[in-house]
């Protein structure tokens, strides 16, 4: 049987605004209609308490330091269901300040369960 690869999905955030620019995927992954209107707050709400913690230190230090960051992340659905996702980040910059942060966010959600089960 062919092993079906995690959906990927790019992203980017304007730091000037904290507006976002999601691909098909990220709105699949986080069971938002594609194409609708995102609001950032709303999204991080989105973030399990634990994962939204640390996607705010993360997220301040890429910017701080025009760095990138790795993480596993849970995030439950607009239709309830908790995921996990993979999400990598890296900051743009424009005339050495951080404009952009952008990266992919990939469903991980069966290899976490994997990983529990082995455990």
């Amino acid at each position: 049987m062919p092993q079906v690869m995690p959906i990927q999905a790019a992203w980017q955030c304007d730091l000037r605004d904290d507006s976002l620019i999601w691909s098909d995927g990220v709105y699949d992954l986080f069971g938002l209609p594609r194409g609708s209107a995102l609001d950032r707050d709303a999204i991080v709400a989105m973030y399990l308490p634990e994962s939204r913690a640390e996607l705010a230190r993360l997220r301040s230090a890429a910017v701080a330091g025009c760095g990138s960051f790795t993480f596993e992340a849970q995030i439950r659905r607009a239709d309830g269901e908790v995921r996990w996702m993979r999400v990598t980040a890296d900051v743009m910059r424009e005339d050495g300040v951080a404009r952009y942060l952008y990266g992919t966010k990939i469903d991980v959600t069966a290899e976490m369960a994997a990983r529990d089960r082995a455990a």
